[in-house]
């Protein structure tokens, strides 16, 4: 981008997964009406500087762009959405919020984003500002900066949902110990903080915590290092994997594993992926944080899972699917999980009988197995999206087939 945008109220511009938005200069985008960037979890939509080699963390414009502003928008547009992007290396001062700045605008839902690099005096990632109500769900917010408060998220006289959000290692630069600082700083504010996990945000304030003025009655089940009151709060290292593509994914140990509630207040519903493109819940609970732990840490889907080929033939179907795989070595618990899109499991298909199909010339074998369309009562299920589950031992694969009546 070469100039500043302006969405106009009633307007709405597209971007499509994997568009890089690149600014080549200090410039914004100010949405009036709306904006839908949905990327996809390995397609995702990058907002960054051209020059991100010579970004600095300091107050000055040079390879820094200027962030997405919703300011006094329209309730009458339609919602705003932010799915699978990434924002980095956006800078803001005059103004709150450093990638993303919302002010009197409750159309708008961020989810599994990814916030990295971005500057601010309040709100090194995002403010939330007069009356603004937007949802945040499962992002990652990661090494972001404010010079006075607030190293992520900046809240004032506003109400967002902050949910299933891990926030980790963003930092307040406020050098002043007796200053009260915190990474997310709210003021007369009725945030939702649930199900994060909020860990190792530093600041200089002589009495570390992380939080600044959350009301505890709409602080429930986070992990939060230094501790919070409110119902279903742990404080217990949360135990991220610490390598491979997903630093923060949870670990096999982790305590913010099923420990997160589905009962939210009212008008909220789950997105059916997590940040990493793997179902939100396993064995109908939920987590805390941004990646969903599957029955093995997210560390080990790097491995060759894809070598199993799974797939179904129809798909769409009705009323039967066949559902495929190969392998070379087939797991004695191997099983074929199904589940609906809020992520309910409903049939389970052990392949202990399969009988395999021997691959000529590849030293495998194809499995094989039928889905009739029920539930483990037999009952037949509604026409719709599913997600079948292939578990082999240490690896697993998921992918989704529409049944079609």
């Amino acid at each position: 981008m070469i100039d500043d945008v302006i969405i106009e109220n009633g307007v709405t511009i597209y971007i499509i997964a994997g568009v890089q938005v690149e600014f080549q200069g200090y410039y914004s985008i100010d949405v009036k009406g709306t904006i839908l960037a949905v990327g996809e979890p390995e397609n995702q939509i990058h907002f960054t500087s051209e020059f991100p080699a010579a970004f600095m963390i300091d107050h000055s414009e040079y390879a820094a762009w200027n962030g997405i502003k919703f300011n006094n928008v329209s309730t009458l547009n339609s919602t705003s959405k932010l799915e699978y992007c990434i924002f980095e290396y956006s800078k803001s001062f005059e103004e709150k919020g450093g990638a993303i700045q919302i002010y009197n605008a409750s159309n708008l839902e961020i989810t599994n984003c990814i916030f990295q690099n971005n500057v601010s005096d309040f709100g090194g990632a995002i403010s939330f500002e007069y009356h603004s109500a937007p949802k945040l769900f499962g992002n990652l917010f990661e090494n972001n900066y404010a010079f006075i408060s607030g190293s992520p998220l900046y809240c004032s006289y506003s109400y967002p949902r902050i949910i299933n959000n891990t926030i980790v290692s963003n930092f307040v630069l406020n050098e002043e110990t007796f200053h009260e600082t915190a990474a997310i700083h709210t003021f007369i504010s009725k945030t939702q903080m649930t199900n994060n996990i909020i860990w190792n945000n530093e600041t200089n304030f002589y009495d570390p915590h992380q939080l600044m003025y959350c009301k505890p009655f709409y602080t429930t089940y986070n992990d939060i290092e230094f501790g919070y009151n409110g119902t279903g709060n742990i404080e217990q290292d949360p135990q991220f994997t610490g390598t491979g593509m997903y630093l923060f994914a949870l670990d096999t140990d982790s305590p913010c594993i099923d420990s997160g509630t589905f009962s939210l207040l009212s008008g909220f519903e789950f997105p059916e992926f997590d940040i990493a493109g793997y179902l939100r819940f396993y064995n109908d609970y939920i987590d805390m944080g941004a990646y969903e732990w599957n029955g093995m840490s997210v560390k080990n889907y790097e491995l060759p899972i894809t070598n199993f080929k799974l797939s179904n033939y129809p798909n769409p179907f009705n009323p039967s699917t066949t559902i495929s795989f190969e392998t070379t070595n087939l797991h004695e618990n191997s099983r074929i999980e199904i589940y609906n899109l809020k992520g309910q499991k409903v049939k389970n298909i052990s392949l202990s009988l399969c009988h395999p199909e021997f691959i000529e010339g590849r030293g495998g074998r194809k499995y094989s197995v039928i889905w009739n369309g029920t539930d483990e009562l037999g009952q037949s299920v509604s026409s719709g999206i599913y997600f079948y589950k292939l578990k082999a031992g240490n690896f697993q694969e998921t992918t989704k087939m529409m049944l079609l009546k």
